[in-house]
């Protein structure tokens, strides 16, 4: 009796077995498969942003399971939540921020990314520098200091004329604002650039304007030694006629008692004439060898700055063209906010307006350096082939 029951178990277990191999083997199991997660990405206004600047943070979310729900974290230890969000910086340096995307699954994603933040007003190698986006003049530089002591009230690269021959192609004027500075620090296109490597270690900020076919850098550089200097550096694919680029740069210069501040010029014969009237000086190619090779100076009770303008170039089949500088009195209405795009039949305009024959000796002045370089063209419109830079080397009673 027992061995007829394990004998009708085994069969029942067997027909089992044959049932779920052939019922449940045979048919397929339809499972629900999850979706993939959300693909996310996000983008931030302006790329150049300082401290204290309200930066505007913006996310994408595609697949998934809609809706999504947004979560930042800034990197600085503060959050926040939703597609747009707006958030400042109060200290320096990169941050990674990470934005993580949940859909209505619950399946996330997310993406980190980093954001410089730069510094303002800059403190490097002694100087103090404060920096400024104009509505009409682009990117300038104001109220600096190198040791404590004011040296630059303001300077700035107003425009830039075009004086093509025989009229081709212009001549016209080009605003470095013109091409928008607002989009200049959105994009990305204002950069601190530090170099300690140098044998004078030096910081500078360089800005990036292309304008209709031309590139023009702006860079002002400051050395630890207490050097500066302004400069340009010009690319183009434009118009194929030869012309001539005259940067119109505006610097006024405080050396101690700004009211009595005096401009010399060195002459062919090896002194320093001091220049007494506002006017139209000349680069007259020679040059203070005491003095790295200086044209001319500013100065007050002993303390000059040394001034050297160098022009780099690549078409040097054609000729040099002097360099001037315009003596002036620095009057805060005597700066052309606005200049007009075309300057044909009427004149470019010139500084040379401003100077009106006044007293400029031992009163508070300021300067136009004015270089002029040939060009063949077209080049290249991104890369910097032309360069025009003047050197202010501190020398005397120095701090």
């Amino acid at each position: 009796m027992q061995f007829e029951k394990s004998r009708r178990l085994r069969r029942s277990l067997l027909a089992v077995t044959v049932l779920y191999v052939v019922v449940f083997a045979q048919v397929p199991f339809f499972t629900a498969r999850s979706a993939p997660p959300p693909t996310v990405n996000f983008d931030w206004t302006p790329k150049s942003a300082v401290i204290g600047n309200l930066l505007n943070f913006n996310a994408t979310a595609t697949g998934g399971t809609p809706p999504y729900t947004y979560s930042w974290n800034f990197g600085d230890g503060q959050t926040g939540t939703g597609v747009t969000v707006l958030h400042p910086y109060n200290r320096p340096g990169f941050y990674s921020v990470a934005l993580n995307v949940s859909d209505s699954s619950g399946a996330f994603n997310v993406l980190t990314q980093s954001v410089m933040i730069y510094d303002w007003p800059v403190r490097t190698y002694n100087w103090l520098i404060h920096w400024n986006a104009t509505a009409d003049d682009g990117f300038n530089i104001w109220d600096v200091s190198y040791k404590g002591v004011p040296l630059i009230r303001d300077a700035r690269l107003a425009y830039v004329v075009n004086d093509y021959l025989e009229n081709f192609c212009g001549p016209f004027q080009d605003e470095t604002a013109s091409s928008g500075l607002q989009g200049t620090l959105a994009s990305g296109n204002l950069r601190y650039e530090n170099f300690t490597t140098a044998s004078d270690p030096y910081f500078q900020i360089r800005t990036e304007y292309p304008v209709g076919g031309y590139n023009y850098q702006e860079v002002f550089r400051f050395y630890l030694s207490g050097r500066w200097e302004p400069e340009i550096l010009i690319g183009r694919g434009g118009c194929i006629a030869d012309h001539i680029y005259k940067p119109m740069w505006r610097i006024d210069i405080v050396l101690g008692e700004d009211s009595n501040n005096f401009m010399s010029q060195y002459t062919p014969y090896r002194t320093w004439e001091n220049l007494i009237w506002e006017g139209n000086y000349v680069d007259n190619g020679f040059r203070d060898p005491t003095h790295n090779a200086a044209q001319w100076r500013m100065g007050h009770q002993g303390m000059y700055y040394y001034m050297i303008p160098k022009i780099f170039r690549v078409d040097t089949d054609l000729p040099n063209l002097p360099t001037s500088i315009y003596l002036v009195r620095a009057h805060p209405n005597e700066i052309q906010f606005q200049h007009s795009l075309e300057c044909y039949p009427n004149p470019c305009e010139d500084p040379s307006e401003f100077i009106n024959g006044e007293l400029a000796f031992r009163r508070d002045i300021a300067i136009w350096f004015i270089p002029r370089i040939w060009d063949h063209g077209p080049i290249d419109t991104t890369s910097p082939q032309k360069v025009a830079t003047l050197s202010f080397y501190p020398g005397g009673s120095w701090p």
